[in-house]
């Protein structure tokens, strides 16, 4: 996954592409003069970033976790790191 960056009203006018685009790319960040004003997430994206909240409300003895958390974790780091 990737992030892409387009224009607040590029965003808005074509929506119907956005929802095609951001399954693709993940994140979508849409900018209004040369600042990030928001972002569209894939429904992928928003169930990680659920799980990572649920997961952050949690304390976890490093010893206790299973493998899901070090997927989890795994699949963050990995998902963010590509968003620069």
């Amino acid at each position: 996954m990737s992030k892409i960056e387009v224009q607040s009203t590029k965003f808005a006018r074509n929506f119907p592409q956005m929802k095609e685009d951001v399954r693709e790319h993940g994140v979508i960040a849409v900018c209004s003069h040369n600042r990030t004003v928001g972002a569209f997430i894939s429904p992928a994206v928003m169930e990680e970033l659920e799980l990572l909240r649920r997961r952050k409300r949690e304390l976890t003895r490093i010893e206790e976790a299973d493998d899901a958390f070090f997927e989890a974790l795994d699949n963050a780091v990995v998902t963010y790191d590509d968003l620069d």
